[in-house]
């Protein structure tokens, strides 16, 4: 029998990546009063300026407070997200928090390696650098691996693989990978991540039985959006 969401995981592990995202949006510790708001650092100077710039009440902004509080929750389980379920693809092992490498993937034969983020925009200069440094390392003590710099979402819209050329250092080992490129390396199937984003909707509501459909007409455009995003 098929799988119901996509074909290189299992359904569980599906549907038990997708669950770690919606908690996060059902949290019970955000609670979203004034109290909490102010012990989780709410800029004050920041609202005085909001008010009056942009003509913003004060419930308004409690309102705009509370939204992005659940966006930065959910928001930092995009890339989990993404970490876990190639996990769980055969011949691959999520690597999760400690593990000696210090990275987030790998090839269960140590051939590659990967530092993944959800967006290209993740890490500063400064940490691009120390994550350089850590592939190097790794290609070191492995010398048959390759070590990736991975990233979901990159900022012009495209899916690639190249060499990492880095502030003039050109390490053959060193690769990075962005967009559905990096789902098919991984897959072996160059539209797992169009299907993973297909499935998500109905994972979604499969876990969380009491939201409605998306409309026709935002599919419509969310499917353009998915298209202008990871052109090849």
């Amino acid at each position: 029998m098929p799988n119901k969401y996509v074909d290189f995981v299992s359904d569980e592990h599906f549907l038990k990546c997708v669950k770690w995202v919606c908690d996060a949006y059902l949290d019970p510790s955000l609670k979203f009063n004034k109290t909490w708001l102010q012990r989780n650092g709410v800029d004050p100077f920041k609202m005085v300026f909001d008010m009056v710039v942009r003509n913003r009440d004060f419930d308004s902004l409690i309102e705009q407070e509370k939204n992005r509080q659940y966006d930065k929750k959910s928001g930092g389980r995009i890339g989990d997200f993404h970490q876990k379920l190639l996990g769980g693809v055969d011949g691959w092992i999520d690597l999760g928090v400690g593990d000696e490498t210090k990275v987030d993937l790998k090839k269960e034969d140590d051939t590659i390696f990967m530092e993944l983020k959800n967006k290209y925009n993740t890490v500063n200069s400064d940490s691009l650098s120390a994550v350089r440094q850590k592939l190097e390392r790794i290609t070191n003590n492995f010398p048959n691996s390759t070590a990736y710099w991975a990233y979901v979402i990159e900022k012009n819209g495209t899916s690639g693989e190249s060499e990492w050329n880095y502030l003039g250092d050109n390490n053959l080992k060193l690769r990075k990978i962005w967009g559905s490129k990096l789902y098919e390396l991984i897959t072996g199937k160059s539209d797992a991540l169009e299907k993973t984003w297909i499935a998500l909707p109905i994972a979604i509501k499969d876990i969380l039985k009491d939201r409605k459909n998306i409309s026709l007409s935002d599919m419509k455009e969310l499917q353009n959006w998915f298209k202008d995003g990871f052109e090849q």
